[in-house]
């Protein structure tokens, strides 16, 4: 799933874990907290509710890529938007 959808999920379901998915790049894993091992972070809502925002305030176009781009791109964007 890309990282907008696991924000779309988390907002909706609450704290979860998030890690890159191998050998796929911009796609990610997504699984409930304390069940990842080494290598996951969290996710917590209000950063999922962030993301979730910045992509509603965007044109259609601009949502079109918003949808594909890393985690770490997206968070950058978001984060200076709101600060």
């Amino acid at each position: 799933m890309t990282f907008l959808e696991c924000c779309q999920t988390v907002k909706t379901k609450g704290l979860h874990m998030i890690r890159p998915k191998k050998n796929t790049p911009k796609q990610y894993d997504l699984c409930e907290p304390f069940e990842g091992g080494k290598g996951w972070i969290w996710l917590d809502a209000v950063t999922a509710n962030l993301v979730c925002q910045a992509y509603d305030m965007l044109s259609p176009e601009r949502q079109e890529k918003f949808r594909h781009l890393p985690a770490d791109v997206i968070l950058e964007i978001c984060w200076k938007a709101a600060g």
